[in-house]
């Protein structure tokens, strides 16, 4: 009986963003402030197909709005305005359509601090494909990151309001 030649362990890294563990892949460049480039390359591949869809169908733009904002909260970058925790707000708590509000720039507040541990991360979205589909995991990956962000939800709450005037 022969054994099969031992293998060099898998390198892993966790993202800084929103903590996912994931496996080293060489090559990649950090594309996303404040994500290790593997987290930003599996969301480039989970949300390649809606990309691809988006241009033709609303309700696929949106979603994918949506998606973004959602990662995008979890990997905000340290003095980054919240623009899309403020989205995620206006989305989730008000009904707004996330590609009608864009530039909030200027109303997002700067220099929250990020939830210490999230509740759902996109390698958990990534994990659970095969059972359940995109677009259902995608709308409760948001709604985590949201209720993730609630402890230091008011100035969000404030601007998205500002920005319902405006």
């Amino acid at each position: 009986m022969t054994s099969a030649p031992p293998t060099a362990a898998t390198e892993t890294t966790a993202c800084p963003g929103c903590g996912a563990v994931l496996v080293v892949v060489p090559g990649l460049d950090p594309r996303h402030p404040g994500a290790s480039a593997g987290c930003a390359a599996l969301f480039d591949v989970t949300v390649h197909g809606l990309r691809d869809e988006a241009g033709q169908h609303a309700p696929t733009a949106a979603l994918l709005r949506l998606a973004t904002d959602a990662y995008d909260a979890q990997h905000l970058a340290d003095g980054d305005p919240a623009a899309p925790v403020v989205r995620l707000c206006l989305a989730l708590e008000h009904g707004q359509d996330p590609l009608r509000v864009t530039d909030l720039a200027l109303a997002a507040p700067r220099g929250l601090t990020p939830p210490w541990r999230w509740t759902t991360t996109l390698a958990d979205v990534a994990a659970d494909l095969d059972v359940v589909d995109l677009a259902t995991l995608l709308r409760s990956w948001a709604d985590a990151v949201w209720a993730d962000w609630a402890p230091v939800a008011a100035p969000v709450r404030a601007a998205a309001v500002t920005a319902l005037r405006g």
